[in-house]
């Protein structure tokens, strides 16, 4: 493997020529240089160039760029992944808030304001969940008929462990908080010797207060879910892929091409099948479930009706705006990369 030497931006933009990538000299050249010094080499090139690519690098040659592939597209690419984030990031944080407000208030009503790190107050026994007893009997090598006590003495043992868990991590953001100096919290703890959940869940990241959803018994999460008007595990699996979403977008990673490891369960969505997306020979979707369009559908199933017409709007400026800028490759070329179909706008028919 060749190594990594620095090179100058002028060096750099020499290379991107060699390979056939397009950039004029004089005023363009000059653009470029200054975009690379702002935006970074590897996050702008490095990041959003495969679609420009005709030839892949090997061992022994360099890649080699389609022949019209200019930078500005790639940069076009580039802008338009940032600003998708910025939109996507924008309703996630509104759901984020929207959730931690309901498990806070469904929770404090039921156990009180400061009974959060009492293992009591969550699922430290068997689940009762068929499929989760399932799921451990496969990883443990058991038979789900034979050896059925076994696999609920595991369950409650998990449960267990990850309560304890759970409460170990919540103490160690309130020593952090109050080592911080944050504010809201000493004042709760120096003035009341406590800090209401309600308070707490703001200083928890997304996945921690998902975590502890998770944790929660059965009736618990059915009850919270009802709030959203949705299945209790599809809920948690909502929350699970928006937090890593939000995590891409927070911290200005690729967005535009996301997955994730969990899928959306279709049939739990109504009028999932208008959107008539591709599905694969033994009938499961190869779009819209794991994608960043999935995210685009957990908004029909979590926004209000204006959210998603804003959300709608704000993401056809953005792909009318980049659709204009490509000569190379087409907006539907990226589209399919996010999972989006021509007919994406349709999410505003889905009725939840």
């Amino acid at each position: 493997m060749k190594p990594k030497i620095y090179k100058t931006y002028r060096q750099l933009i020499s290379i991107l020529r060699s390979r056939g990538l397009n950039i004029k000299q004089g005023s363009a050249g000059s653009r470029t240089m200054r975009i690379l010094e702002k935006e970074n080499y590897y996050n702008v090139i490095n990041g959003y160039k495969d679609l420009f690519i005709q030839t892949p690098a090997t061992d022994m040659t360099d890649e080699v760029y389609k022949t019209t592939a200019t930078f500005d597209e790639i940069f076009a690419l580039y802008s338009f992944d940032r600003e998708i984030r910025i939109i996507y990031l924008k309703y996630i944080l509104k759901l984020e808030n929207h959730f931690k407000t309901v498990v806070s208030h469904c929770f404090s009503q039921k156990y009180g304001h400061d009974n959060y790190l009492k293992l009591s107050s969550f699922q430290h026994e068997a689940s009762s969940d068929s499929y989760e007893l399932s799921h451990i009997a496969k990883r443990n090598h058991l038979d789900m008929t034979a050896d059925i006590d076994k696999i609920r003495q595991i369950s409650a043992e998990d449960n267990v462990s990850n309560v304890t868990r759970l409460l170990g991590d919540i103490q160690q953001e309130i020593a952090r908080q109050l080592n911080k100096h944050h504010q809201v919290v000493t004042h709760y703890m120096t003035q009341h010797g406590y800090i209401p959940l309600w308070v707490l869940v703001n200083v928890l990241t997304f996945g921690k207060v998902t975590t502890f959803y998770r944790n929660l018994k059965e009736d618990d999460k059915i009850e919270i879910a009802k709030q959203f008007g949705i299945n209790y595990k599809e809920l948690h699996k909502y929350m699970t892929m928006m937090g890593f979403a939000r995590n891409v977008c927070a911290h200005d990673e690729r967005f535009f091409d996301i997955r994730f490891s969990q899928r959306l369960h279709t049939k739990s969505i109504k009028n999932f099948s208008s959107l008539k997306l591709p599905r694969d020979k033994s009938g499961s979707y190869t779009k819209g479930t794991c994608d960043a369009y999935a995210i685009a559908i957990i908004f029909t199933q979590l926004l209000s009706k204006p959210d998603l017409k804003e959300f709608v709007s704000s993401m056809n400026s953005e792909i009318k705006k980049l659709s204009k800028s490509l000569v190379t490759i087409s907006a539907d070329e990226v589209l399919s990369r996010m999972g989006y179909t021509t007919d994406w706008k349709e999410i505003l028919n889905i009725v939840k």
